[in-house]
This record gives C-alpha cells, sequence and structure tokens, in this order.
C-alpha cells in the first residue's frame, strides 16, 4: 500500500533518451575508456590550444570540458558540443552527459535521441550522478522502458549517495513503499531529509509528512508543519492542503515557531555526513531497539555516542561509538535483515 503521496515529476526531455539501448549501456558503442585519449577528433576540435598545453588523460579531458561549458554560457551551442563531445570520447563523465543531453534537445547538433540515448547511458556507467539518477528514474517510472523498481534502485542509490536530490527523493519513495526493496520508513525518511536540506520541493513535502505522521521518526507536527510550508514556498501543491489540515491539531505557538523555522531555511548541499536526517535516522533508530540515544534532534550529543556504544557491543562489534559510514550500515543491515524475516 501506497504510504507516501509524492509523485515523481516528469523527466521532460531526459525521459525520451531511454528508448534506446538502456539494458546493455550501449557500452560497446561507446568510447568508454581513457585508451588512445590524448587523439584529436577529426576535424572537431583543435587540442593544440594552449590552454591545453602540457595536459593529457584525465587532465585533458577535464580542461575540455570546462571549456565546453564556458562556451555554453556564451551561446556558442556548437563550439561547446565539440568540446563536450571530444572530452566525452576521452573518457569522462560529465561530458558524456551533456553531449547526451545536447543530441537529445537539438543544442548545437542535429537532434538525435539514439545517440542521446547512448551518451547518457555511457555517463551513468561512469557514474556520472545526473545520468543515474535519469536512468533509475527512467526505470522507476517506467519512462520508455519496462517498469523495474530493482534496477531503479541501484541506480538512484549511487545518484542519492553523491548527493543529487532528486535520487534522494526517488530513492526515499522506493523505501517508503517496498518498492524493489524491504520497506523502512525511517531509512526513507533519511533520504527525504537530505533532498529536503536542498530544497528540493517533494523531498520536503514528504519529510513534512512524514514527521507530522510519525512515520520512520517520531511524530512532531512542527516539524512537519515547516517542512510543509517550505514546500509549499517551493511550489509544491499538495503541500498547503496538507498543511493546512496538520494545523487544525497544532496550537497558535507551534504554528508560529514552524514558521519561523520555514522562514530561516536556506538550501544546502554541504556533504557532510553525519547530516541531520542521518543523526536522526540513528537516534530514532537505535531508541527503537532500545538503546537510549535521547532526543531525535539530529544533534549527536554524549547520549547518542554512548548508545551506538552499547548498541555495538550487543551485536559483538567494533569499532568507534559515532556516526561513521560502517555503523549507518551496521544499523540499516539489522533492519532490513529483521524485516525481511517477518
Amino acid at each position: 500500500m501506497k504510504i507516501i503521496t509524492g509523485i515523481a515529476k516528469p523527466l521532460g526531455v531526459v525521459a525520451a533518451l531511454f528508448l534506446v539501448g538502456l539494458g546493455g549501456f550501449a557500452c560497446t558503442e561507446v568510447k568508454d575508456t581513457l585508451d588512445g585519449a590524448d587523439r584529436t577528433l577529426s576535424g572537431a576540435l583543435n587540442t593544440d590550444d594552449p590552454e591545453f598545453e602540457g595536459l593529457s588523460g584525465g587532465e585533458l579531458a577535464e580542461a575540455i570540458y570546462q571549456k565546453g561549458l564556458g562556451l555554453r554560457d556564451q551561446g556558442r551551442n556548437e563550439d561547446a558540443f565539440a568540446h563536450f563531445l571530444d572530452a566525452a570520447e576521452r573518457g569522462h563523465g560529465p561530458a558524456a552527459y551533456e553531449t547526451g543531453e545536447a543530441y537529445n534537445a537539438g543544442l548545437g547538433v542535429e537532434k538525435d535521441l539514439n545517440a542521446g540515448a547512448k551518451w547518457i547511458n555511457a555517463a551513468a556507467a561512469r557514474g556520472e550522478p545526473r545520468a543515474q539518477y535519469a536512468v533509475g528514474a527512467a526505470l522507476y517510472n517506467g519512462a520508455g522502458v519496462e517498469q523495474d523498481y530493482v534496477r531503479a534502485v541501484r541506480y538512484l542509490g549511487n545518484a542519492a549517495s553523491q548527493g543529487h536530490p532528486g535520487g534522494q527523493y526517488l530513492l526515499g519513495e522506493c523505501y517508503a513503499n517496498g518498492r524493489g526493496v524491504t520497506k523502512n520508513l525511517s531509512w526513507a525518511a533519511r533520504w527525504y531529509g537530505k533532498a529536503a536540506a536542498q530544497g528540493h520541493a517533494d523531498g520536503a513535502f514528504s519529510y513534512g509528512v512524514v514527521q507530522a505522521a510519525g512515520l520512520g521518526l517520531p511524530k512532531n507536527l512542527t516539524s512537519g508543519y515547516a517542512w510543509l510550508d517550505i514546500a509549499s514556498n517551493r511550489g509544491h501543491g499538495k503541500a498547503g492542503e496538507v498543511r493546512a489540515a496538520i494545523a487544525n491539531k497544532m496550537t497558535p505557538l507551534q504554528i508560529e515557531e514552524a514558521k519561523s523555522r520555514a522562514s530561516a531555511f536556506r538550501p544546502s548541499n554541504e556533504a557532510d555526513f553525519a547530516d541531520k536526517p542521518t543523526v536522526m535516522y540513528v537516534q530514532h533508530s537505535l531508541n527503537q531497539l532500545g538503546f537510549n540515544a535521547g532526543p531525535v534532534d539530529g544533534l549527536s550529543g554524549p547520549r547518542t555516542r554512548n548508545a551506538i556504544g552499547a548498541y555495538l557491543s550487543s551485536v559483538g562489534a567494533e569499532g568507534e561509538a559515532d556516526i561513521t559510514p560502517e555503523v549507518l550500515q551496521k544499523i540499516f543491515e539489522g533492519q532490513q535483515a529483521g524485516a525481511s524475516s517477518v
């Protein structure tokens, strides 16, 4: 049964890229390594430019890519495309993504969805988070390909772990609803929170809903209202309606505090591992397991660290009593194993 009402938005021009070659990434057709990286595309780009002097391999590809971005900013789309294509042929992931986008939009080159699909898929294979999100979202929505939640989770997970807010939001949807994974509302709330912190409207909406309803986190109407207010301010169509329903259960002081929090919100893309949604996930999970981590407030203090230490001892594990990737993974795996055995 669907718990969260957030819906992935249409992908627009990107969705059409997956009509061709998704299953095998079309990698046999793409120069996907840096072999021969110093060659010049036949007439497409002159790498004798003094600004490329002394560069080779990945450094040269990055310099060409950056030059392409600058040219595009100047409105020189054909020249920009030549640089993106050259860098993409040298194995550069972001350049492969830009090449695919250019082909798909007909920007600086004749529109060619087949070529666009090939290059977006190649970019995803190279670890480019925008491309991995695009592939994952296409699989999640069944946009031009057969819907496949299991494969979608792999791509969305890669994008989310690199900080892509859309990937974080859709990964949260997967875990909230058990799509391609074992359902885990606490883990879903973490990903919603990470997307919300970056100003993602759907992420903020879902983060508000789970907190207002107590789904995967302790019930908190004030925080839920605040995130719904943020979502509404960022254009989410349903947030205002849900916020109004929640307001009926709140005191005027709670509403005032929530509005103050929302007005003070500024999107952040800081790559701090132990960010507030992650700390809240650990605190809530440990409290549920019987280890007193204190209030689920996203602030890691002595009680949280003591609870982590006690938890590690209980499972016979060693490690630092702090929120580390290893601790997070152990808690998550324990939850998934427990849920799977029910």
